[in-house]
């Protein structure tokens, strides 16, 4: 995805990030649906068509069904928890006060609204946020044939309100805008991807960040 460079010693190195048969890259994330095998025409066309029709019904048909409320804490696996803002349909994903019998936590949060997706997942991981982020570029750019996302700008820090700093950049296609984030707890790497119309609502951007600075571990918010 990014073009950007990084230092030689973050891009060389060999951690390795595992999330799981669940995992798909970056700009893979709309229904599931390969990118690769679309001509470039038809991937405008779809995107265009996806944002103004699909998504707007997707996030209305949800609203009804399981949407946030003030106080909604979504929980992963590895402990990771964020707040979701209210007004949010849970499109995947478990509340911490709903932790699923015997089978934990699941790697994947997708919470969507307005033509927003908010995509939270983890993964094992051994080396730092630089790392991670850098490894996911890496991963998409081959897994897209070097057509995935396109970074906009040079990679920066991220903070939590617990204190855990990791880092972020904007990235760019067809008609549409994001944000991904890359934090590391103890060996629990987290990837969030924030996608979207090129100009999202002012309230959506809010909460996008407020939902990122809420990222913590359970009892280890200054990890």
């Amino acid at each position: 995805m990014g073009t950007h460079a990084r230092e030689r010693g973050t891009a060389e190195t060999a951690s390795y990030f595992d999330p799981g048969d669940r995992w798909v890259p970056v700009d893979r994330r709309w229904f599931g649906m390969d990118r690769r095998t679309l001509l470039p025409a038809l991937v405008v066309l779809a995107l265009a068509f996806l944002q103004g029709v699909l998504l707007p019904r997707l996030d209305a048909a949800l609203a009804d069904d399981d949407v946030t409320v003030a106080g909604d804490v979504i929980a992963l696996d590895g402990g990771i928890t964020f707040p979701a803002e209210p007004g949010w349909a849970l499109v995947d994903g478990e509340r911490a006060a709903d932790e699923p019998s015997g089978r934990g936590y699941p790697t994947v949060a997708v919470l969507a609204r307005r033509g927003i997706r908010f995509t939270v997942q983890t993964g094992t991981f051994d080396g730092d946020a630089n790392a991670l982020l850098d490894q996911i570029e890496r991963t998409d750019a081959a897994l897209s044939g070097g057509h995935g996302l396109t970074a906009t700008g040079d990679p920066a820090p991220i903070t939590t309100t617990g204190g855990v700093t990791g880092i972020s950049t904007r990235f760019a296609a067809a008609q549409r805008d994001g944000v991904l984030a890359a934090f590391v707890f103890e060996g629990t790497g987290v990837e969030i991807v924030a996608v979207g119309p090129a100009r999202p609502d002012r309230d959506i951007l809010t909460d996008v960040g407020a939902m990122i600075a809420g990222l913590g571990r359970t009892g280890e918010r200054d990890a």
